[in-house]
């Protein structure tokens, strides 16, 4: 593999969007196939390419100790694979580019599409120059991956074509597989998928990292590779980049407009043995090793064998109903599904219990409709939806990663949706996949980010903001520094540069870490009251080092955002208005909105309150709602809190500067035993308790 060691601006990551696309679906044969793996084979393979070991080419013991492009080893490891994929009994045949590139082919056809192919390859070539260059992971490791693929799939009937391809001359320039690439594009070839292996045997603290790495074309491809890591590799940690300082062998066919990845170990702890002579068996992480390896067979016998069931499906959104709650499901495979006892369900559970299942209310062809019962307010209900074909083969969850036939999805996926029955409202804007490095570009010191958002988007007013989310692909592990939240109801209706005024600082920490993937949530210090029109947020920090990209799921929306990154030598990123790096962001990050009810009403005879007042709430005593009314004739920070005869706080109502006007919340004490309670206001020099009965 080359690397350049230069600061490169890239993209990170992965995939779930309000509709959610194409996932994997557990198969009983890919498992079996992996599970074939032989690791004293895949150990016999690495140790022969590394010169660890002799091995026999052409008749003969040969000792393979460099495969640097200019030596005799590297014609001779050539040879080599070239004779294991003959043993296996494939179609193998050199493809002699000039007189020092050669690529190694083997063919198995398909018996359904032969003319469309999924590549399996990796480089054979290595560094440095010079009589001794093991060259164990970069890149021993990757081939090795696609000689066992080869010796498992050779007897094995697939609809599409494998090729299985070692390259030459990826170390000077990705020359091999770029001039197969150019060959393909020029001829028209079909190749639906090609996945690259490249360095996948060093893990030095054994903690199963790996990247999948990708350009946004390949978005598809990547998703469904972390997802069968997910299923058939679960201990295996992926991460999802576009950001790669140098590069591999599926460049080319990316650069060609085909769908390409490639699997490599954790480039935050890269190998310290790369282009070196001391890159050699010893050091190969042999469970990790062999791990790689089997994702990727699962990977390549999963597009081959087109092993997939795809359900499209919005998650159902929180919200005050305590009525059952129906949802749809679109089903799309090649496969039929089952009907009857394995007919599609959806699971749910009722705050943390125990899941209960649902069979479809209505179905016509490929969508499913479900209903899941009404529940209690305050309740949190997480579901899944689980389909296999009729054979009872193959099952499909979404969210991914759960298996289990007969019934389908009887093991659920690691991740559920979710959704509160709560006086709640939540808005959810953008579904595009996108990748974007905005707000979170941590591989720059400095960022300001902000997103304009229409009342047309939201569909809400005169409610608080609570949350923030964003649909988060990779997590950079790195903390932002004084990092802020800032937001306010606006008239723009575009945005052609960064706004620096009428701003209300909602959330200020020194350091704020984003904790992982999916749909992560940031709590407001302080609510905003969001009067109906269009909303503006910032995001911004102020680090003094760099570490590597946050990225999250995004959508194109013309004029809808604005932001820079850069490496600040003095001035915050959250007040600097001048950047010499010129990148945007390319797309509007996928939000979603918290609200909670704060509902203005009629005050006095002029329309504005004469003094702070909490007024007694009504009804009283009451089960479980109660209304609370209180007035501020100023702006001023207001606190209103619940607590217990006892002093103990039980619930937060108001944390925030609150402008001036008459208010209504209406509390819900459902969590809450029966019992007398103390509600109290601050506001300035103003306090006034008040007490309130539950009954239940």
């Amino acid at each position: 593999m080359k690397r350049l060691f230069a600061l490169l601006p890239s993209l990170f990551i992965l995939s779930f969007t309000s509709l959610l696309s194409a996932q994997v679906s557990y198969n009983s044969f890919v498992a079996s196939v992996m599970n074939q793996v032989n690791a004293d084979s895949v150990y016999k393979f690495e140790r022969q390419l590394s010169g660890d070991t002799a091995s026999n080419i052409g008749g003969s013991s040969y000792t393979i100790a460099t495969r640097h492009y200019s030596s005799q080893g590297n014609i001779k490891a050539a040879q080599y694979i070239l004779e294991k994929f003959q043993s296996f009994g494939l179609n193998a045949f050199y493809q002699n580019i000039n007189s020092t590139i050669v690529n190694v082919l083997a063919r198995k056809t398909g018996n359904k599409y032969p003319n469309q192919y999924v590549i399996i390859c990796a480089h054979y070539d290595n560094m440095p120059s010079g009589s001794t260059a093991p060259g164990a992971d970069d890149n021993a490791s990757g081939t090795t991956a696609v000689i066992e693929a080869a010796r498992l799939l050779s007897n094995v009937n697939l609809p599409y074509t494998i090729l299985f391809a070692a390259w030459d001359e990826e170390e000077l320039g990705l020359f091999g597989s770029k001039a197969f690439a150019d060959s393909a594009f020029a001829h028209n070839d079909s190749i639906i998928a090609v996945l690259n292996f490249d360095m996948i045997s060093y893990d030095g603290n054994n903690n199963g990292a790996m990247d999948i790495n990708t350009n946004p074309a390949s978005m598809s491809l990547a998703n469904e590779f972390y997802q069968i890591i997910s299923i058939y590799q679960p201990t295996l940690v992926p991460q999802i980049t576009t950001s790669l300082n140098g590069g591999s062998d599926h460049q080319p066919f990316q650069q060609r407009g085909y769908k390409a990845i490639l699997s490599i170990e954790d480039n935050s702890e890269f190998n310290p043995y790369y282009h070196s002579v001391n890159d050699n068996y010893s050091y190969v992480n042999k469970q990790y090793f062999v791990k790689m390896i089997k994702a990727g067979i699962a990977a390549l016998v999963t597009s081959a064998g087109d092993f997939k069931i795809t359900i499209l499906h919005s998650p159902l959104a929180s919200g005050p109903d305590t009525g059952p709650r129906t949802t749809a499901a679109l089903v799309r495979s090649s496969y039929n599904i089952a009907t009857g006892v394995n007919a599609p369900r959806l699971y749910y559970s009722v705050n943390n219990g125990p899941f209960s299942f649902v069979n479809p209310s209505f179905s016509n062809q490929d969508t499913f409709k479900f209903t899941i019962p009404g529940q209690a307010m305050n309740s949190t209900v997480k579901y899944y939806v689980a389909v296999q074909d009729s054979a009872g083969s193959l099952v499909s969850t979404m969210p991914a990663g759960g298996s289990g036939t007969n019934p389908p999805g009887s093991v659920p996926p690691a991740s559920k949706f979710e959704y509160q029955v709560a006086n709640v409202y939540i808005a959810t804007i953008g579904t595009g996949t996108t990748s974007s490095n905005f707000p979170f570009a941590t591989y720059y010191m400095d960022a300001r980010t902000q997103y304009l958002y229409l009342a047309s988007e939201i569909n809400s007013a005169n409610w608080n903001i609570n949350q923030i989310g964003f649909d988060i692909l990779s997590a950079d592990p790195g903390p932002m520094n004084n990092f802020s939240i800032k937001i306010q109801n606006t008239s723009n209706t575009s945005l052609s540069g960064f706004v620096t005024t009428g701003w209300t600082t909602c959330y200020s920490a020194s350091t704020y870490n984003v904790p992982g993937t999916g749909w992560q949530n940031i709590n407001l210090t302080q609510p905003f009251l969001y009067t109906g029109g269009n909303l503006l947020i910032e995001i911004c920090y102020d680090n003094a080092a760099y570490t590597e990209y946050t990225t999250v799921n995004s959508t194109p929306a013309s004029g809808m955002y604005w932001g820079r990154y850069d490496d600040l030598t003095s001035g915050s990123g959250c007040a600097t208005t001048s950047w010499s790096n010129s990148t945007a962001p390319p797309g509007r990050a996928n939000t979603r909105l918290s609200f909670s009810p704060v509902t203005s009403i009629a005050g006095n005879s002029n329309g504005i309150p004469k003094k702070f007042e909490l007024k007694q709430n009504y009804p009283n005593p009451f089960n479980p709602i109660t209304k609370i009314r209180y007035s501020v004739p100023s702006d001023e920070f207001v606190s209103i809190k619940i607590y217990d005869l006892l002093g103990k706080e039980t619930a937060t109502l108001v944390e925030r500067t609150v402008e001036t006007g008459d208010y209504i919340y209406d509390f819900d004490g459902s969590s809450l035993t029966s019992g007398t309670y103390i509600c109290r206001m601050n506001a300035g020099s103003y306090r006034k308790d008040m007490l309130m009965v539950l009954l239940k």
